[in-house]
């Protein structure tokens, strides 16, 4: 079984109230989605917290998974970075500045074994083979979005173009990525 499937087992689990299937879903991707939460964030705590309102919404809502709609782990990805995005406008707008990591919190965090860097590596060499098939400029934006946390406002104010024109190209875009990554 892929670690694909063994999440989407889980997650039908999840969603019938297994608390152990929970456990193992959070063992097998929290370390993915903190990552995210925070390159978004920047700032630890606030990092911890969108991630356990994350998990808090997996575990009410994970019924609501569809296998035809994207990837368990693609779902996941996309809710745990709309949360970090809500959270950094949130910060923003109340005037309060994530601030970086201390740099002795960077050289004791855990790191990855042999094995799951080479799995990392793999699937870094097979998405960005897949962004290379994209638009020009328009892999650029997606790793704006998805990795840095970027607005689709600010992303069609700098390339000039409508909100809703920028939706659906990065949409369709997106539909292309899971498309050429589920090969």
């Amino acid at each position: 079984m892929t670690a694909q499937e063994q999440i989407e087992t889980l997650l039908g689990r999840v969603a019938s109230g297994d608390r152990t299937a929970f456990r193992k879903l959070y063992a097998a991707t929290s370390a993915r989605l903190y990552g995210i939460s925070l390159r978004i964030l920047r700032d630890e705590s606030l990092a911890e917290e969108v991630l356990e309102e994350v998990y808090v919404g997996i575990w009410e809502r994970a019924g609501q998974y569809r296998t035809a709609q994207a990837a368990p782990l693609t779902w996941l990805v996309t809710i745990t970075r709309d949360a970090a995005i809500a959270r950094l406008s949130a910060e923003r707008a109340a005037g309060k500045a994530a601030g970086p990591l201390e740099i002795t919190e960077r050289l004791y965090a855990p790191r990855p074994g042999p094995e799951s860097l080479a799995q990392l590596r793999e699937e870094a060499r097979v998405l960005e083979t897949c962004l290379r098939e994209l638009p020009p400029g328009r892999a650029d934006m997606l790793r704006q979005a998805y990795l840095y946390g970027a607005t689709y406002a600010d992303l069609a104010d700098n390339a000039g173009v409508t909100q809703g024109s920028l939706r659906a190209a990065l949409r369709a875009d997106l539909i292309h990525l899971r498309d050429c990554l589920s090969r």
